[in-house]
């Protein structure tokens, strides 16, 4: 049960929940050149240097937004052909996070992550402990002896996990999520405002036209980045960028939540 239920181990699931959150941060570099440098050449330019287009200004200010902020929520849900994921993290500059992830059978649950703390508290739903019973099961009576008695151990608990699982303390890094985040809006084209849950928003697009990815920036107040969707490389990805600046409220659960996980301790589901 090694490979299929060991669910705390820096394998799969760690590398999906890392990835989400990485990969969050680069879609914003789908919508133009990242660190473009303009030039003069020989021949005129199209557009002067010192009066960037609505679109370039509008994704630029977004970008900077979004750079500096102290904190956020990041949701995202990506489909492929192979199935779901998604996961949905709030953090801050601190190291504080907490947040939920589906990436699939076995792996579904809850994440917090406190300041100071050198551990994370993994708590796993009882669909996902179903799942890996199942996965046991097909392995034999032993196998599913084994899960049994330690998925009963864990349910409804946190499980403490040493950061020396770099996957999980990754995913609650918000200046690494944000290091990609592109400084300028070269080449972003700016769309006719549209009216979504209530709020006014801007469009904003890649110079690659209605291929790929949109931008939704607010079109009252500065110009948050409120969402982004469409299609990238067969997937299907949508992202919301929301409670800008506000406190993340994560605490260590109480002592008798908790399975204490210890050095080694991702054997604890696994055979």
């Amino acid at each position: 049960m090694r490979r299929e239920v060991g669910m705390l181990r820096t394998g799969t699931s760690g590398r999906r929940a890392l990835a989400g959150l990485c990969l969050a941060a680069a879609l914003l570099t789908g919508c133009g050149p990242e660190e473009t440098a303009r030039t003069e050449g020989d021949g005129p330019s199209p557009r002067p240097s010192t009066a960037p287009a609505s679109g370039e200004r509008t994704a630029q200010t977004a970008f900077d937004l979004l750079r500096d902020t102290d904190a956020m929520r990041l949701s995202m849900t990506i489909r492929t052909p192979d199935g779901r994921s998604a996961i949905s993290v709030h953090a801050d500059r601190d190291g504080n996070c907490t947040g939920t992830f589906d990436l699939g059978p076995m792996q579904r649950g809850e994440i917090i992550r406190v300041a100071g703390e050198n551990a994370s508290y993994v708590r796993y739903t009882d669909t996902a402990f179903a799942e890996m019973r199942a996965a046991a099961a097909r392995r034999g009576p032993e196998a599913a002896a084994r899960a049994e008695e330690r998925t009963a151990r864990a349910r409804g608990k946190y499980l403490k996990i040493p950061t020396i699982s770099a996957a999980l303390k990754d995913q609650c890094d918000l200046d690494k999520a944000l290091s990609t985040v592109p400084r300028n809006g070269a080449g972003v084209q700016q769309r006719p405002v549209v009216e979504q849950d209530g709020e006014r928003l801007i469009p904003l697009r890649g110079p690659e036209g209605d291929e790929g990815l949109t931008m939704y920036v607010a079109a009252e107040g500065p110009p948050y980045l409120r969402s982004m969707g469409g299609a990238l490389r067969g997937s299907e990805i949508s992202i919301s960028f929301d409670r800008y600046g506000r406190p993340v409220k994560a605490a260590v659960p109480p002592r008798d939540a908790v399975v204490d996980m210890g050095p080694g301790g991702e054997e604890l589901l696994g055979a």
